[in-house]
């Protein structure tokens, strides 16, 4: 199975950071990416710079289960080119953005060259191992070997405040 992990923090010409998510996964076929399952939808403090001397907006993140028989490589650039037509513009690491999708694993593999797979930070990200843990319980960690479970109870207490799962309300979603 192939994982892969949406976030937001600004809105888009025609949507805010929910809506945005949403109608990135329902074009995740265009990438050669079926969908398989989605988890809810959590609220994350932003990681990373300021913008324009103002700190970032919460991320709305979750991840989805997908097939795909693209190889890993060529399914990242595809979701490179669906970032960008989701208005996602590349300025600093870690700044605010309309759209990010990160593969976090594809079918157990390692690749170090042209795309680190597993993504080499979502061991230390709850707003990446909550949702991850609603599709996939007894996911492991292709390198480490270790549940999804016992990752986040590794997180510390600081990494996993401010992660909440939404509730699938229209108040909830209004970001």
């Amino acid at each position: 199975m192939i994982y892969l992990a949406l976030g937001s923090n600004l809105s888009g010409a025609f949507a805010n950071s929910a809506q945005l998510i949403g109608a990135a996964i329902d074009n995740l076929p265009l990438c050669g990416a079926h969908e398989v399952a989605r988890a809810p939808l959590y609220r994350s403090a932003a990681i990373g710079p300021m913008g324009d001397g103002q700190a970032q907006g919460d991320y709305i993140n979750t991840v989805v289960a997908v097939r795909s028989v693209a190889p890993a490589i060529g399914l990242l650039q595809r979701l490179h080119v669906l970032e960008m037509a989701f208005g996602r513009e590349r300025r600093e690491t870690w700044g605010p953005r309309t759209l990010d999708i990160d593969i976090l694993s594809y079918h157990d593999e390692i690749h170090a060259h042209g795309a680190q797979i597993p993504h080499p930070r979502l061991s230390g990200r709850a707003f990446v191992l909550y949702p991850l843990r609603d599709i996939a319980p007894g996911w492991r960690h292709p390198i480490s070997g270790v549940g999804v479970s016992a990752l986040i109870k590794r997180l510390p207490a600081d990494a996993r405040l401010g992660t909440e799962k939404l509730q699938p309300t229209l108040n909830s979603l209004e970001n």
